[in-house]
């Protein structure tokens, strides 16, 4: 289920560590390096039996009313171990599938797996036994098996598609969905680029699952330490630095927990390229270029902004908005924005989306033309919860009620250069 996260949170207190930002930017980087160097050689792969076959076919773009679709295995390598990906036609992500509105598309799905497989057309109206959700009015996709999706299309705009079958999506089983309207949009562009955001893991997603039920906040490597307290204590005092532990203990919380799983296993994509990958869109200056945002994660929120340019929300999860231009929007996992651009002024311009716990990001370039790229932000300092976050604190509560007292207020801080940036109104939530 898509949960609506449009606005950055400009109550988050956020505490300036760079060692552990830069460390984390150079990580998310020499991983996607590591992956750029290893795709040079793939077809050198020889780690086992199953890790043989064909590298990860070219990304393509499929139009028209009929199609063979293809749920595979595919030897894949993000951060220079080779891994098998779970991909549609052999590539990661799966193919841009363009429809029209009100055309009648057949899709043919064969399943070549071990295991059983589906395809969930995510954000559309259709038969409940089209819809692609196993354990509902369809049964999956067996081995060997394949299924006839057969519907009519009623909407346009950019939606996604995913596998609803265990954990084939982390995997990689995700692809774009770009539907043109029956009807002249309310704007107007020159040309335009799918910008699918991802995270990919070389773990098992079974094993991060697993750590996941054993200990919540395994994978939270931002926690506050000793250090931490000892300033707080130097800035708030000893019984306020305590009181605000204590509360936080009580309620087995932790200010820092804002995803579950993090940069320290995920690598996070854009159009299945890592940030050293550097996915290029190209533009002509003077264009107006329409991004087609999709957050295709398994679970990661991503800040997304683009240094040097204004972005103009025209769109969010396939619903027309009323025009608002910001610096910065956040995007759920499954929701999609569309986002004017004009570049102009330089010939290259960086597309970055940091997770919202600021433990990696991903990153790509608009050019002029292939080749050139611009300079990639630091990530931004770690973002720390506060007890207004959570309820208290405000509205009439405060740690005295939780048997705490409340900590003396805290120092005036540097204004947060990504807080208070509106995004689009919120659209009606599309199935999950």
């Amino acid at each position: 289920m898509s949960v609506r996260a449009t606005t950055i949170m400009s109550s988050q207190r956020r505490q300036s560590h760079h060692s552990r930002t830069a460390g984390a930017s150079r990580r998310t980087f020499v991983k996607g390096l590591a992956m750029s160097c290893a795709a040079a050689s793939l077809g050198g792969w020889r780690t086992s039996a199953s890790a043989q076959g064909n590298p990860p076919a070219a990304w393509a773009t499929l139009a028209g009313s009929d199609f063979d679709l293809r749920i595979g295995e595919t030897p894949i390598n993000v951060t220079g171990s080779p891994r098998i990906a779970f991909t549609v036609n052999g590539s990661v992500p799966a193919p841009t599938l363009r429809w029209t509105e009100g055309d009648t598309v057949m899709l043919r799905v064969a399943n070549t797996l071990n295991e059983d497989a589906s395809i969930h057309w995510h954000g559309l109206v259709l038969p409940a036994n089209m819809d692609g959700v196993p354990g509902l009015s369809f049964d999956g996709i067996g081995p060997g098996e394949t299924y006839v999706y057969r519907f009519t299309v009623r909407q346009g705009g950019t939606y996604w598609y995913h596998s609803h079958s265990g954990f084939q999506e982390q995997r990689g089983l995700y692809g774009p969905l770009v539907i043109q309207p029956l009807h002249p949009e309310p704007f107007t562009y020159d040309r335009e680029h799918v910008v699918m955001l991802t995270d990919w893991t070389d773990e098992s997603p079974e094993r991060v699952f697993a750590k996941l039920k054993k200990q919540s906040d395994y994978y939270n490597r931002n926690q506050r330490t000793a250090g931490d307290f000892l300033r707080d204590i130097r800035t708030e005092g000893l019984r306020a630095a305590l009181a605000e532990r204590k509360a936080w203990g009580e309620m087995r919380m932790n200010p820092t927990d804002l995803a579950d799983v993090s940069g320290s296993t995920y690598t996070y994509l854009m159009n299945g390229t890592p940030p050293a990958g550097n996915w290029t869109g190209l533009f002509t200056p003077g264009e107006r270029v329409r991004l087609r945002v999709i957050n295709g994660s398994a679970m990661s929120y991503f800040d997304v902004r683009i240094p040097g340019l204004k972005m103009t929300v025209v769109a969010a999860d396939g619903q027309y908005v009323h025009p608002i231009t910001v610096d910065e929007f956040r995007i759920a996992t499954a929701e999609t924005f569309d986002v004017i651009v004009e570049p102009s002024g330089r010939e290259a311009f960086t597309i970055f989306a940091q997770s919202n716990d600021r433990t990696g990001f991903a990153a790509g370039t608009l050019a002029a033309r292939e080749g050139l790229r611009a300079p990639v932000p630091d990530l931004d300092p770690r973002p720390m919860l506060t007890m207004a976050d959570m309820g208290h604190g405000g509205n009439g509560h405060d740690m005295g009620a939780m048997g705490a007292q409340p900590p003396a207020a805290a120092p005036p801080t540097a204004p947060d250069p990504h807080a208070g940036h509106t995004a689009a109104p919120a659209a009606a939530p599309a199935d999950p």
